[in-house]
């Protein structure tokens, strides 16, 4: 489970997120959605430590991320926004090096490759876009984590693949895994989220289950986008 308490984290100007509640069960996929600059990142940063919080509490599987950072990496797979990997070493060598360091083998991360199409013997500069991204999301998850902070983690895929990193996502969370994927765009999340909690300005505007908004969509006889886009057209409270 993870569970977000209360976190607020501000920038020195004045951006950053506030109050924010988000709880992610075991074997559910929630999606985190907004616009640029909405804090679906800032609050996934913070979540891993990498923001100081000046306040709430961030936990997963009943550990303490900030008090406890070793412990919680042990069971979390985290995908950044914008990964950046060592551009002289090739996947392969990428892969053993994040296995060895959790005392894992490789077997999963070659598996994961072969269903990605990913030539693993090629430098990472030597990659396009798309192959880099396929590179992070296997590391993120080479270890079978119990928890997934994934922030915009089809960027770069083509759709094929984009399916096959779903069915991945289905695969953890089937297996148990709570799931936290961040996203701007609804049709994206709704191949895969059992739930979804919008930011708009750093402030969560909604958290409820997909069904319950697909519900709403169609009650109101809207598409999926002009449903979610009405979350940015209302006046400022």
């Amino acid at each position: 489970m993870i569970e977000i308490k209360n976190l607020t984290m501000k920038y020195k100007n004045g951006k950053g997120v506030e109050d924010i509640n988000i709880t992610v069960d075991n074997g559910e996929v929630k999606g985190l959605l907004g616009p640029n600059g909405a804090g679906k990142s800032t609050t996934m940063r913070s979540l891993m430590g990498f923001l100081n919080s000046s306040e709430g509490s961030l936990f997963v599987e009943g550990i303490d991320t900030i008090e406890n950072p070793v412990e919680a990496k042990e069971i979390i797979g985290y995908l950044p926004g914008d990964p950046q990997l060592p551009q002289n070493l090739n996947a392969k060598s990428l892969f053993k090096l994040g296995a060895d360091m959790r005392g894992q083998s490789t077997d999963y991360a070659m598996e994961l490759a072969e269903k990605f199409e990913l030539e693993v013997g090629q430098s990472i500069k030597e990659l396009s876009k798309g192959n880099r991204q396929k590179v992070a999301i296997i590391l993120s998850v080479l270890h079978k984590p119990k928890a997934l902070i994934l922030d915009e983690p089809t960027s770069g895929l083509d759709p094929f693949h984009q399916r096959s990193f779903f069915e991945i996502v289905k695969e953890f969370s089937n297996n148990g895994a709570s799931i936290l994927l961040s996203s701007h765009i609804i049709s994206e999340v709704e191949k895969v989220a059992d739930s979804m909690a919008v930011l708009r300005n750093g402030v969560k505007v909604y958290d409820e289950t997909y069904e319950t908004f697909l519900k709403k969509a169609k009650d109101d006889d809207e598409d999926l986008e002009d449903a979610f886009f009405k979350f940015y057209d209302r006046e400022e409270e």
